[in-house]
């Protein structure tokens, strides 16, 4: 009896190979999923009639037996077929997985900042791009220049918004290009003469950075630098710099440019009569977004597991891609001249607490349903992330879910940074990768010697 039961939940549970999960999807596909109750239909019938041959005792016994077997085998198959619909429909509440409320932010004292202004966002194709396109174009600019060279993902924004039939989406203005093409991001600004930058662009997966230092000098750092040039050129009024919570004491490939990038804009905006007013924004991990943990998770869990977290102990700070951007664009009605700012992200979350939340709102369990595995921190990741560092403390803004972070440290002028970016781009000329990632850290952990040496 039971290996026949087994054999009948077979049919309706995903095999572990992608053969046999194929197999069993198509014959559900088909209406062929209620196989298994036609089975046990016929085996009944002939049960049936062979209890007329026996006795009634027999058959009042036989029959309570028959009907535990059957309770039971109904159990086991709509389990697994709940299983299956888990599987294949994984919906996540992000506000159950961060434990926390996540609010929408009023948001009406950056209208007058916005309303009837050209905005040039960078890096429109990325989660953060993409959402921060779809909010601006709520505050009715007078043209949303959505700036990324992936066009796929550009059309994709441009639908998205056309589908739902937005308002304002004949405001939205998707251009091809690379930040790092001067020539054509020069003539980009001189036809459209954004009023206000929000620069998402960026090489930012932090393993494979390690392997591409290359890449990530030449768009993260001299193409920000590039960038804020522009700003100062054909005076833009706002630019705001989007930096990650691993430039703080920055250990990896990403964390190391986007601290340059920090720096750069800070020191453009202390040069002498900046026309631009530059900031900084820094957060962590944004829950949802393309190759961040929970597409992950989500996807090993539909396909049956196992769940991979690097270390049981390691943490990150983590936001909805809405609250990170609702901040972002909150940031430089509030903000200082070269100020750097930190979004208040709440507690660090563990990343196998995160891992069995998702079993448990999967209807799974841990250990029986799917399996959990530890695969080693990647190279450039570190088991907890700092928000600040020793030299930097953080003051409240007018917001609570904004906080500037000042730096005790002396900073590089726009001298040193000239300096710098001649160093990076002579370093990608003639340098192997292992000496361009050194250079890179010279830069943001000996700024003093690496200055001396220059001149």
């Amino acid at each position: 009896m039971k290996y026949l039961i087994d054999a009948i939940t077979a049919l309706h549970a995903p095999k572990e190979t992608p053969k046999k999960r194929g197999i069993a999807q198509l014959l559900q596909e088909r209406g062929m999923a209620m196989l298994p109750y036609g089975v046990v239909a016929l085996l009944l019938f002939n049960i049936v009639i062979a209890l007329q041959f026996l006795s009634r005792v027999y058959t009042l016994v036989l029959s309570c037996v028959l009907g535990a077997f059957f309770l039971l085998l109904l159990q086991r198959v709509e389990s697994a077929s709940s299983r299956v619909r888990t599987r294949k429909h994984l919906e996540i509440d992000v506000a159950e997985l961060l434990e926390r409320e996540v609010v929408p932010l009023e948001t009406t004292e950056a209208r007058s900042a916005l309303k009837g202004r050209v905005i040039l966002v960078s890096g429109a194709a990325g989660s953060i791009g993409m959402e921060l396109c779809r909010q601006l174009l709520d505050y009715e600019p007078a043209l949303l220049i959505a700036l990324d060279m992936n066009e796929t993902g550009l059309f994709d924004l441009v639908e998205g918004l056309r589908s739902r039939a937005h308002p304002w989406i004949a405001h939205l203005y998707p251009f091809i290009g690379d930040i790092t093409d001067m020539q054509r991001m020069t003539r980009l600004f001189a036809e459209k003469r954004p009023d206000i930058v929000f620069h998402a662009a960026a090489y930012k997966h932090v393993p494979l950075l390690e392997e591409y230092p290359d890449l990530a000098i030449r768009t993260n750092v001299l193409g920000t630098y590039r960038l804020c040039c522009l700003a100062q050129e054909y005076e833009v009024a706002r630019f705001v710099f989007i930096s990650t919570d691993k430039a703080t004491e920055p250990v990896s490939v990403l964390g190391a440019t986007k601290r340059v990038g920090e720096m750069i804009v800070e020191a453009l905006a202390k040069s002498t009569q900046s026309p631009t007013r530059f900031c900084s924004v820094r957060f962590g991990n944004v829950i949802g977004s393309r190759g961040s943990v929970v597409p992950i998770f989500t996807q090993q869990i539909e396909q049956g597991g196992p769940l991979t977290v690097t270390d049981p102990e390691a943490t990150r700070y983590f936001m909805t891609i809405p609250e990170a951007c609702e901040l972002v664009i909150l940031t430089p009605v509030i903000a200082e001249q070269g100020g750097l700012y930190l979004l208040n992200m709440g507690h660090p979350v563990r990343i196998l607490d995160l891992a069995l939340k998702m079993i448990q709102l999967s209807g799974l369990r841990e250990g029986r349903d799917i399996g959990v595995v530890y695969t080693g921190l990647r190279p450039g990741e570190r088991l907890h992330e700092t928000l600040i560092a020793v030299d930097e403390e953080l003051i409240p803004t007018a917001n609570s879910k904004i906080l500037c972070v000042t730096n005790n440290r002396s900073m590089p002028t726009l001298a040193t940074i000239i300096q710098w970016m001649g160093s990076l781009e002579v370093s990608l000329q003639q340098e192997d990768v292992v000496q361009q990632r050194a250079h890179l850290f010279e830069i943001v952990h000996d700024r003093k010697l690496l200055s001396a040496s220059i001149n």
